[in-house]
């Protein structure tokens, strides 16, 4: 009965050991525990990236449309026309071939240097205007008309002139206007687009023949240039739209000129 009762309990601990996990097997639980609790606490929090999103604005009901503002910056070109003025004034060839304008001599073309500035103005205002302006040089001329056969004014003149910078060309444009320094000179007309600015002025006179000679004078703006187109004659002849004309010609080849620094 002994015998019976040992091997039944002999069995029963057989049972029991093998059913529990070895020493090894507990171990490595122990350690995989272990780990997982280092891996937790050294996880990095997640980080966030936020993409701004466009506002809406109701249009209708459960209907909406994206208001999206968007700011503009521009780099202001401050590039200039360095080519010499002469290579930029109208000649025969540019202007309007049914006129048949032609140049008489050579006394009706001419340079215009800051030199002649200071001995025309004086010297106290000639070289406050070149220190204010910033000029470089000029060119007139004039052209006289080869036929009377068609409407046209009997000549054409041109002062261009070249500054430094675009700001000296719109100061001179400001601040010495064509009818400051010419005073039988009056404002006509401001709404001319040439150029960057232009503003036209005449002179008109009865003559002993009860007409008009007439005298349209554009002055224009455009970067660091300025161009003063004139158109002289019998005011039955002509009117300002050939001026006009004649001064888009001008700043046409003014502005084909190509851009640059000094």
């Amino acid at each position: 009965m002994k015998d019976k009762i040992f091997l039944v309990l002999f069995v029963l601990v057989l049972l029991i050991v093998a059913c529990s996990p070895s020493p090894e097997a507990i171990q490595e639980a122990i350690a995989q525990t272990q780990a997982a609790e280092v891996t937790n606490n050294n996880t990095p929090e997640p980080t966030f990236t936020f993409t701004l999103e466009p506002t809406f604005t109701s249009t209708a009901t459960n209907t909406f449309t994206p208001t999206l503002t968007q700011t503009l910056t521009s780099t202001p070109d401050t590039r200039v026309i360095t080519i010499d003025s002469k290579e930029l004034m109208l000649t025969k060839e540019d202007l309007p071939p049914e006129a048949k304008y032609y140049l008489p001599n050579s006394g009706w073309i001419s340079p215009h240097h800051n030199s002649e500035i200071i001995s025309g103005w004086g010297v106290e205002e000639g070289a406050k205007y070149l220190e204010e302006t910033g000029r470089i040089d000029g060119w007139w001329v004039y052209y006289r008309r080869g036929t009377s056969t068609v409407r046209a004014p009997e000549q054409i003149y041109q002062n261009i002139i070249q500054y430094k910078t675009a700001e000296g060309a719109y100061f001179t444009f400001s601040n010495y206007s064509f009818d400051t320094n010419n005073p039988d000179f009056s404002l006509f007309n401001t709404d001319v687009d040439v150029g960057d600015a232009s503003t036209v002025y005449v002179w008109k006179e009865m003559q002993s023949n009860g007409e008009n000679r007439i005298e349209y004078i554009i002055e224009t703006q455009y970067r660091n240039y300025m161009s003063i187109i004139g158109g002289t004659g019998w005011e039955k002849e002509f009117d300002l739209d050939y001026v006009i004309r004649i001064a888009e010609i001008a700043m046409e080849k003014i502005k084909s000129a190509p851009l640059g620094n000094w």
